[in-house]
């Protein structure tokens, strides 16, 4: 452990216990959401004055001073126009990040401005340090380091003390099934409930925690998260070994527990579900809330008909919590964005977002995070609508970044790998090309096609490799390996990659 990160952890131990000691209710948390949502506009320009204007290092400082925005500007088009619209125009106005600039992968490019910010430029000013850090899969140049502050983590509970209330499932028993560290999934998931004074009766993890490539200082802090649970009069459970040939596992404790709440993937809810079917386990009374790849139509269908009720939840880890489906929705994946802590407005391709809250660890202006989705604004007789949380979005998807099973990954990560892979085999990088295609559960697939000129390549080797060079870019993304690598989750086959209607070639395109 670096000598730096113990001064943070003892911050943790010393800090977390004062943290759980409140719960948050039902009652306080739609107080405060109201509160939230009624000041939206001024928490925004709050946020914008101190984690922009008054932050030296923030590119979205230099942004607007180049658009000729200020702050006096900024208010005065937030007041006249609304938050909403004014985002819109900054963006017309060229203030607003692609997916590669916001990771580093480009420099910011604007008629007379170039900047090549670091990371920790988009870092909130704010945070005093005493929390914890995440870190998006990604390689050692590319990950996205990410600091959640306590503030934050109740802000959140906040929301899902108000889903629970809504789905009816505030008392039930709770399980996880996410893997632990170093995925922050697990993590994030464990801190909201135990801010909610309702600790995880299991934490199922589909990576050994023992054999894992946990850092040691993130073992420290599990450590640390388990004994401040203590202190605060709450049992923590250790991650528990369940891999995805292990669902039998989940579902016994699913089953005995009758109305219990499982939160995982989606992926791994189709699994659960399969297992339940072929055991025929009646899943009735259970529910789901799925996160970190979309709740298609089939995927809802085939988990229903085990019995289970399943919705999805929308979260990126840069913002955290973003959206969470109704139990009125129009679609599988229909949700309320949480607008109180977020903006998300539609850009020309894809749904962009700005940071509200002032406990956010990294700050957002009209950024890309490579999601497309629909967006519609309209009432709803629910816990949500009745506090004002009309924006909806559905059909939430990505063509920059491939998840599966629960695994996110960009697309120009794998597209480096594979063309150090096709090279040596005498291919190009118009050679093989990647799709997700789902089966008749609704789980994706990722299928390369490799052209079959590329005669000097064996399959198998070649999705070892594959595996092999998402290990080599960090633990992020070797824990992305090792649950596809047990799902069997690449497919190659051999076939000419296939040109769009346009002619073009995509090294990623969309499933037929």
């Amino acid at each position: 452990m670096k000598a730096r990160q113990l001064p943070q952890l003892a911050r943790l131990a010393l800090a977390l216990p004062a943290h759980l000691r409140h719960p948050i209710t039902p009652e306080q948390a739609a107080t405060r959401l109201g509160r939230q949502l009624a000041n939206r506009h001024e928490n925004f320009l709050t946020v914008a004055r101190r984690m922009i204007y008054e932050n030296p290092v923030s590119p979205y400082r230099r942004l607007l001073a180049w658009a000729g925005c200020d702050f006096a500007d900024l208010r005065q088009s937030v007041q006249a126009h609304g938050l909403d619209r004014t985002l819109e125009r900054l963006h017309a106005a060229g203030v607003h990040l692609t997916l590669e600039e916001f990771k580093l992968q480009t420099p910011i490019r604007r008629p007379g401005l170039t900047l090549e910010p670091r990371e920790t430029d988009f870092d909130s000013p704010l945070l005093a340090g005493d929390g914890i850090a995440g870190t998006t899969s990604g390689s050692r140049a590319r990950v996205t380091r990410v600091l959640y502050d306590w503030e934050f983590i109740a802000e959140e509970a906040a929301h899902e003390a108000v889903l629970y209330a809504h789905h009816g499932v505030l008392d039930a028993p709770l399980a996880l099934w996410y893997p632990a560290p170093p995925g922050v999934a697990g993590v994030h998931n464990l801190l909201m409930n135990l801010k909610l004074g309702r600790p995880p009766a299991k934490w199922f993890s589909q990576i050994d925690p023992v054999t894992s490539p946990m850092p040691g200082w993130h073992r420290w802090a599990l450590r640390g998260i388990r004994w401040s649970g203590r202190t605060a009069g709450l049992n923590v459970p250790r991650p528990e070994f369940a891999d995805l040939a292990q669902a039998d596992t989940v579902l016994d404790w699913l089953r005995q527990s009758g109305t219990g709440v499982l939160r995982t993937f989606a992926s791994s809810a189709v699994r659960l579900a399969q297992r339940a079917r072929e055991r025929g386990i009646d899943l009735r009374g259970a529910t789901i809330f799925t996160g970190g790849e979309p709740l298609t139509e089939a995927r809802r269908r085939f988990i229903e008909s085990a019995g289970a009720n399943v919705f999805p939840r929308y979260v990126a880890t840069e913002p955290g919590l973003i959206a969470a489906a109704c139990a009125r929705r129009a679609r599988s994946d229909d949700m309320h964005v949480y607008v109180d802590r977020i903006a998300v407005i539609q850009g020309p391709e894809r749904l962009l977002f700005t940071t509200l809250s002032p406990h956010a660890g990294k700050v957002l202006l009209n950024v890309d995070l490579g999601d497309a989705g629909e967006l519609t604004t309209r009432p709803c007789d629910c816990e949500f609508g009745r506090l004002g949380f009309d924006v909806h979005v559905a059909r939430v998807s990505s063509q920059q970044r491939l998840t599966v099973e629960g695994m996110t990954v960009l697309a120009s990560e794998l597209e480096a790998i594979l063309n150090a892979i096709i090279a040596p085999a005498g291919g190009s990088p118009d050679s093989y090309q990647c799709r997700q295609t789902p089966d008749e559960r609704g789980l994706s697939r990722l299928v390369i096609a490799v052209s079959p000129d590329v005669g000097n390549l064996d399959e198998q080797s070649f999705v070892e490799s594959v595996y092999q060079g998402l290990r080599a870019r960090g633990p992020g993304l070797a824990v992305a390996a090792a649950i596809w690598k047990q799902a069997g989750a690449i497919q190659v086959v051999r076939e000419q990659p296939r040109l769009s209607r346009g002619c073009k070639l995509s090294p990623l395109a969309r499933a037929p």
